[in-house]
């Protein structure tokens, strides 16, 4: 009787224990700071966030994970979440079969770039949203973008059915495979290459960047579009540094600089950089807006204002800081993320596209008239477009009739885009930069006042003991990662430099110190610390990506500091000669790396005071 009774109440504890469980992973995402897991609260789908529970739950349940990585301005992403996130059959079987895990890629920068790279292996492309199958440790099995409902569906279960029959073979596999790979990202052996003989690497690099260029539409590759900031900023470094390169490099620099600013890469109403478009010859944006890219695109066009002061480049880089400071500054400080692609009814680029009625009713008769005959536009009212530079009108209407149009089409009434409000801290390091580039071309001397503002924000809200807090006022809820900690050096030292204040330069020190103990492990750099994905190795050099590496950030920090410490100047003579296969390979994705070593290596005194062009 008595051991009946144990049973019995036995029982009730477990049952109590999976109703509790499934209360916990059906909430998990509820009130979560990411406006993106947010959105998924209320999914069929009872997600969970990323932690090493969830790697204990799936050797528990001998499950495969389900790992889906997505973002709140991402346009698929939110596609996806309506044909099946929220269908009840495919949520049905993913809770049953799978242990489901939803992943903000900006607050998990690392684990999204391993995932992407395997995907990338075994699909030959990557994107969001990225949907990723693990092993219950870690390995990952498959993986793929987008794929409408019914696929998904058919996937989701063929895969189950595998797992179910051969598991402990799929764990073999994925474990060998993806060690394999990682190894093979190792980026090879360390070169030695005399100073004498470095021209040739850059010269590499210039060739691969020429051989990849479009010089008919500019950017680089013959199909989607996107702004190439670390390569078009090393080739202006080079431009700059060689008087003697090639000509065509310089026409290839300028009409991509062009293009950009003049098509629909960039939005002649409101301002502000898309984050891609889709076609090669930038009409089709991908309605993202990321504050990385429009902080990264502003640096880029005052550079090039630097190199060429009456090309028109210096106002693109003012708008651009116009839009960041009108659009995605908070008011309660810092810079937010991104502005969402689809507005509140999921609509893709609401904002953006004009039907000619509403230009009838925006503007007069005069003006429209004006945009029907310089554009020539149909008469059909519900014909969409996207509204071209207005700075290309013809003034022969009248010199107001520019601002006026320009004014009204901003204040008529268009659906808000969606703001991703994380304030994260190498996306504001990115901000902190181009407001300090900005201020050479402010001639009413209003940013400076933003600027002080900006890093004021950024010592109280990202760092705490001494250490960097990726996501502001939620240091839990993110990954914080070498990019964060290269990122703020570097903004802090440009800033001590302008402003000369040793408080500032202090924190550049101190932050650039922490990064190479925390991530510099066994003489290569990993990006992470305690990645729950085994097998990470560590890397030589880092390549550069949508940003540039953050290990040539880190070396700039230290040669651009008045008095550095003894050990940072030992480390940055040794680094910053570092040169891999890899990087013979394919010096297309090494740029940062390559004039790093380029312009500071053979100074004789490790401070330089102030960067060539910031």
């Amino acid at each position: 009787m008595f051991d009946s009774f144990i049973r019995f109440i036995g029982g009730l504890m477990i049952l109590h224990a999976l109703i509790l469980m499934q209360i916990v992973q059906a909430s998990s995402l509820k009130d979560h700071p990411s406006p993106y897991l947010g959105l998924h609260a209320n999914d069929p789908v009872k997600w969970q966030s990323w932690s090493p529970s969830i790697l204990q739950q799936a050797q528990a349940d001998n499950k495969l994970i389900y790992l889906s990585i997505g973002y709140f301005s991402c346009h698929w992403c939110h596609v996806m979440q309506k044909e099946s996130y929220q269908d009840e059959q495919v949520g049905q079987f993913l809770n049953q079969h799978y242990v489901t895990v939803k992943v903000d890629r900006e607050l998990r920068p690392e684990l999204d770039r391993r995932m992407l790279r395997f995907v990338e292996a075994v699909r030959g492309q990557a994107g969001w949203p990225l949907n990723v199958f693990l092993t219950p440790s870690g390995y990952p099995i498959t993986g793929f973008i987008y794929l409408p409902r019914d696929n998904f569906y058919e996937v989701i279960k063929q895969l189950d059915q595998q797992w179910q029959s051969k598991h402990e073979e799929i764990k073999q596999l994925a474990r060998d495979y993806f060690l394999q790979t990682e190894s093979n990202e190792a980026r090879s052996e360390l070169l030695k290459l005399p100073d004498e003989h470095f021209d040739k690497v850059i010269q590499a690099f210039v060739s691969q960047a020429m051989l990849l260029a479009d010089e008919l539409q500019g950017g680089f590759g013959e199909t989607s579009k996107f702004p190439s900031y670390p390569q078009l900023n090393s080739l202006l470094d080079i431009i700059n540094t060689e008087p003697g390169i090639d000509t065509d490099v310089i026409d290839f620099v300028q009409l991509t600089l062009k293009i950009m600013s003049e098509r629909h890469l960039m939005d002649h109403v409101n301002g502000g950089f898309f984050r891609y478009v889709t076609d090669p010859d930038w009409q089709t944006p991908h309605f993202e807006k990321m504050l990385y890219d429009n902080a990264q695109l502003a640096q880029l066009y005052f550079k090039a204002a630097s190199l060429w002061p009456k090309q028109g480049y210096a106002e693109i880089g003012k708008q651009t800081i116009r839009f960041m400071l009108d659009f995605l500054a908070d008011a309660t400080g810092g810079f937010n993320a991104s502005l969402s692609a689809v507005d509140k009814d999921n609509v893709e680029g609401a904002a953006y596209y004009w039907s000619i009625a509403e230009l009838k009713k925006a503007l007069s008769e005069k003006e429209f008239k004006q945009l029907a005959k310089q554009w020539g536009l149909p008469e059909d009212p519900e014909h969409r477009l996207l509204i071209k530079p207005l700075e290309n009108l013809s003034h022969q209407e009248g010199n107001g009739v520019l601002s006026t149009i320009k004014l009204k089409l901003r204040n008529y009434p268009k659906p808000e885009m969606p703001v991703d409000h994380k304030k994260l801290a190498s996306w504001n390091a990115l901000a902190l930069k181009a407001l300090l580039s900005a201020e050479s071309f402010d001639e009413d001397k209003m940013l400076k006042t933003q600027t002080d503002q900006l890093y004021d924000y950024m010592v109280e809200h990202f760092i705490g003991a001494g250490q960097v807090i990726r996501f502001s006022g939620h240091a839990s809820s993110a990954d914080t990662t070498l990019m964060d900690y290269a990122q703020m050096a570097h903004a802090f030292q440009l800033y001590a430099l302008d402003r000369a204040y040793p408080e500032a330069a202090k924190l550049a020190q101190d932050l650039t110190t922490r990064a190479l103990e925390l991530y510099l492990q066994a003489d290569r750099w990993v990006q992470q610390n305690n990645s729950l994905i085994p097998g990470d190795q560590g890397e030589w050099v880092i390549q550069d990506s949508v940003l540039e590496s953050p290990v040539s950030l880190l070396l700039e920090t230290i040669y651009l500091m008045p008095d550095p410490a003894l050990n940072l100047v030992n480390q940055a003579r040794k680094l910053i000669t570092r040169l891999t296969r890899d990087m013979l390979d394919v010096p297309y994705h090494y740029g940062s790396a390559i004039m790093i070593r380029q312009k500071y290596h053979q100074t004789d005194q490790v401070s330089l005071k102030k960067p060539l062009i910031h």
